[in-house]
C-alpha cells in the first residue's frame, strides 16, 4: 500500500474574495478507503469537485497517479471512475446496454473490462434485465460497474448509499471493501453515514470549515489508550492499580474500571488481580466512535 495514488497538497479555493477551502492536504495510497467526512457547508462538496477538475484550486496541486490535473487533465482523469449520488441510467435499456453505451464512448473499453465489471459488483444474474426493474440497490451496483469499466487506480464515490435500505448499504459497503482488497483499487467515498464509513474505511479525513481537522486511520482515532476491567470487587482492583503500578483509575456508572495504561503492562496488572483473588469477568479496550468524534471535532450537536 505504499503507491501513491491520489496527493492532495495545500489546496486553496476562493469564491467572491471568500476562502472556501483553506490549504488542506491529503493523500490516498494503493489500496486504502479513505471516508471524506464533515458537516454541511465544510467545504467537503467543493473539494471533490476540485478533485474531479469540475473546480480549479485558487491554489495548491492536486495529483492522481502523478498525474497534475492542472497541467495533465485527461490522464487525470484516465485514472479516475465516481459515482456522484446517483447513476445515470436509461430505464428502457438493459443493464448490460447501459454499460456498452458508456464503454463505446471510449476505444480503451472493452467487452472483457465490462463483463469483469458486472461481476465484480455481482450483477451477473441480473444484468440482462430492464433497468426499469431494478431496485435502488442493483442500479448502484450498475452505476459502479460504470466507474468500474475504465479498471480505474482511483474511485470516488459521493453519497453512494442514498436512498438504500439497510440490507442494500450493507451489499454495497462489502463490494467497496472487497474491491480495494482484491483489485488494489483506492476509494474515496464521502457520505453522511457516520457509522458506515468507520465500517468500510481504513482511514477518515474530517473538515470543517474549509480546514482538515482529523486525518488518519480508523483505529488510532477511535482509540481513547484505556483499558475497561469488569470485576467482582473493582475498588479493590482500583487500590492495586495504585499501589502497584502508580496508575490513576476511575470508576464509570457501571461499575466498571477504567485507566489509561500501556498495554505492555496488561498481563502483568491481570495476573496481580487474580492472584490478588478478584474475579476477572471482562477486559476490553474503550474506543470512542467516528460520530462522537465527528461532533467533537466539528463542534456539531447534530449529525446533518
Amino acid at each position: 500500500m505504499d503507491t501513491l495514488v491520489l496527493n492532495v497538497s495545500h489546496i486553496s479555493k476562493s469564491i467572491k474574495k471568500k476562502e472556501i477551502i483553506k490549504d488542506i492536504s491529503f493523500q490516498l495510497r494503493k489500496g486504502e478507503v479513505l471516508g471524506f467526512l464533515g458537516p454541511n457547508g465544510a467545504g467537503k462538496s467543493t473539494t471533490l469537485r476540485m478533485l474531479v477538475g469540475l473546480s480549479r484550486p485558487s491554489a495548491g496541486t492536486i495529483s492522481i497517479c502523478g498525474h497534475s490535473i492542472r497541467d495533465d487533465y485527461v490522464k487525470a482523469m484516465a485514472h479516475v471512475g465516481c459515482i456522484i449520488e446517483g447513476p445515470d441510467l436509461y430505464d428502457y435499456m438493459s443493464g448490460y446496454k447501459n454499460l456498452e453505451l458508456l464503454g463505446s464512448m471510449s476505444k480503451h473499453v472493452t467487452q472483457a473490462a465490462i463483463d469483469q465489471a458486472v461481476t465484480l459488483v455481482g450483477m451477473e444474474n441480473r444484468i440482462h434485465d430492464k433497468v426499469r426493474i431494478y431496485s435502488m440497490g442493483m442500479k448502484q451496483r450498475i452505476g459502479l460497474a460504470q466507474a468500474l469499466i475504465h479498471k480505474p487506480d482511483l474511485l470516488i464515490l459521493d453519497e453512494p448509499t442514498n436512498g438504500l435500505d439497510p440490507q442494500g448499504i450493507h451489499e454495497f459497503r462489502e463490494i467497496v471493501k472487497s474491491l480495494a482488497k482484491d483489485t488494489g483499487i483506492s476509494v474515496l467515498i464521502s457520505s453522511h453515514l457516520i457509522s458506515e464509513v468507520q465500517l468500510m474505511c481504513d482511514r477518515v479525513c474530517i473538515i470543517n470549515n474549509g480546514m482538515i481537522v482529523q486525518d488518519g486511520t480508523v483505529t488510532d482515532m477511535l482509540s481513547t489508550g484505556e483499558i475497561v476491567w469488569v470485576l467482582n470487587d473493582p475498588i479493590k482492583g482500583q487500590k492495586i492499580l495504585s499501589e502497584n503500578f502508580n496508575l490513576a483509575s476511575l470508576l464509570n456508572e457501571h461499575n466498571e474500571l477504567i485507566a489509561a495504561i500501556d498495554l505492555k503492562v496488561l498481563p502483568q496488572i491481570n495476573a496481580t488481580f487474580i492472584t490478588a483473588g478478584l474475579e476477572l469477568h471482562t477486559v476490553y479496550a474503550k474506543n470512542k466512535t467516528l460520530e462522537d468524534l465527528f461532533l467533537s471535532v466539528t463542534n456539531q450537536r447534530t449529525i446533518q
